[in-house]
């Protein structure tokens, strides 16, 4: 579970912003809280603010910082450092997360000079909030020579001199200023099958597998394999059912394998049977949503490697004819891709999505909040999400410290912010008071001088 997000020099973000989802002094909707260590972490937050406030360039820092723990440091990101000072571009870009992982709670982060797509330091701490104490695992530093020093933890790990000068060695042939040591060791098999180097693959499995970006111009939004996959498909039909789309009945339809070749992208059919040959001889399930011509597949295949593809098929009220997934409102296909993080069968994962209320009536988008709320009770399950729907701000649907606002300063940079710092009665209407003003983060428009002759 995401604990804490920091950014600072990234995009619109200069100075260092932090964004919380440790529930704060707000007494109501206990059931969004999950309690681990005596630390109450919230299960939703939403992000308001105005267009060009920094609200999805939060979300893009988040997804920055991921891809260069899972890849490197991409070429774009020369460019991606705060604009807003000429020193900038010269000044280390920093991220880190704070987060729980099997009752266990963890700091990781790295800072980089952009522009030169070089990482400086590299860190990994084990937190214990309970004794508000916290304990180095290692720390990965750029000297002035251009080399890196690492300075490891023996005791917390358990090495021997030996193993300790493994990762040392590992340390010196990492001469890529673009990769993490935390991925390079994650790709060494030689050390990542040692028992007491199980916190380097508990911290990156949590990067890789455990976070998953929603953005409005994702392609793909899921190749996740479910468990217990038909009872989660059934669940998906029903819900997707209660919603008012105009839809009375969905059945499933089989379609032959190579169908998929001219249905889904390339690159994602490549995947699919990429993953048939990894896991040969093994009993496994995709669930594939796609939200662009395409539509929904199950891809089921069993010990014998005998593959079976499920899609869906509508009929909507009033007509005669059968309806493809592709042939639906942009609305219903958001419901789908949304109902995905409602009701999958997984126990925990964070789920980061952009503009949630995109192609989706208020109402909707407050009844998917709803569902999430009630399918993640007892899991390790959160969902944290921009929007600029006001109507949706309501103590009946968040706590006040599940509200966050991004607006710019003085100086056009990015600041963010939680609702839970104002006082607010439990009766106040939070989406009027808003739009009044009255926590900022509202779109401020210049008057528009007519030219003389104009009318």
């Amino acid at each position: 579970m995401l604990v804490r997000f920091s950014v600072e020099n990234f995009m619109s973000y200069d100075q260092r912003q932090t964004f919380s989802m440790i529930a704060g002094r707000t007494r109501n909707h206990s059931d969004h809280l999950y309690s681990v260590e005596n630390v109450d972490l919230l299960k939703v937050s939403a992000i308001f603010g105005a267009n060009a406030s920094g609200k999805s360039k939060l979300v893009e820092a988040m997804g920055f910082a991921c891809h260069v723990i899972n890849a490197e440091i991409p070429v774009s990101a020369s460019n991606q450092f705060c604009k807003l000072k000429e020193a900038n571009k010269h000044k280390p870009s920093t991220f880190e997360f704070e987060f729980c992982v099997n009752e266990m709670f963890y700091a990781y982060g790295f800072s980089a000079i952009l522009s030169q797509r070089t990482v400086v330091a590299e860190w990994l701490y084990r937190l214990y909030p309970d004794k508000d104490k916290q304990e180095c695992i290692f720390e990965r530093v750029k000297d002035k020579s251009g080399s890196y020093s690492l300075s490891l933890n023996k005791l917390y790990l358990n090495l021997s001199d030996e193993e300790a000068n493994s990762l040392q060695v590992i340390n010196d042939f990492l001469d890529k200023d673009r990769v993490l040591f935390l991925k390079t060791i994650n790709e060494s098999k030689k050390a990542i099958g040692k028992k007491n180097y199980k916190c380097f693959v508990v911290v990156y499995k949590f990067f890789s597998e455990d976070i998953e970006f929603i953005m409005p111009d994702s392609t793909i939004k899921s190749l996740k394999c479910y468990e217990e996959s038909d009872s989660s498909f059934q669940l998906f039909l029903k819900a997707v059912n209660s919603f008012d789309t105009g839809i009375v009945n969905i059945r499933e339809e089989n379609i032959e394998f190579e169908e998929l070749k001219e249905r889904v992208p390339e690159h994602i059919y490549n995947k699919i049977c990429n993953s048939l040959e990894e896991h040969q001889g093994e009993s496994s399930c995709y669930g594939l949503i796609l939200s662009g011509p395409t539509g929904w597949y199950r891809i089921e295949w069993d010990k014998e490697s005998k593959v079976t593809v499920t899609t869906i098929i509508l009929n909507h009220k009033n007509s005669v004819f059968d309806f493809t997934f592709s042939e639906e409102s942009d609305g219903t296909k958001r419901i789908s891709e949304l109902l995905r993080i409602v009701i999958q069968n997984k126990e925990g994962g964070v789920y980061i999505v952009d503009e949630l209320e995109r192609s989706l009536h208020p109402k909707v988008s407050e009844r998917l909040i709803q569902l999430f709320i009630k399918h993640a009770k007892g899991k390790r399950t959160q969902l944290i999400f921009t929007t600029h729907e006001t109507s949706m701000m309501s103590q009946n649907i968040f706590r006040r410290d599940e509200i966050w606002f991004v607006e710019k300063n003085e100086h056009n940079a990015s600041e963010i912010y939680s609702l839970d710092k104002f006082s607010e009665r439990y009766d106040r209407k939070l989406d009027k008071a808003y739009l009044e003003g009255r926590y900022g983060a509202l779109p401020i428009f210049a008057e528009i001088e007519q030219e003389r002759g104009e009318e």
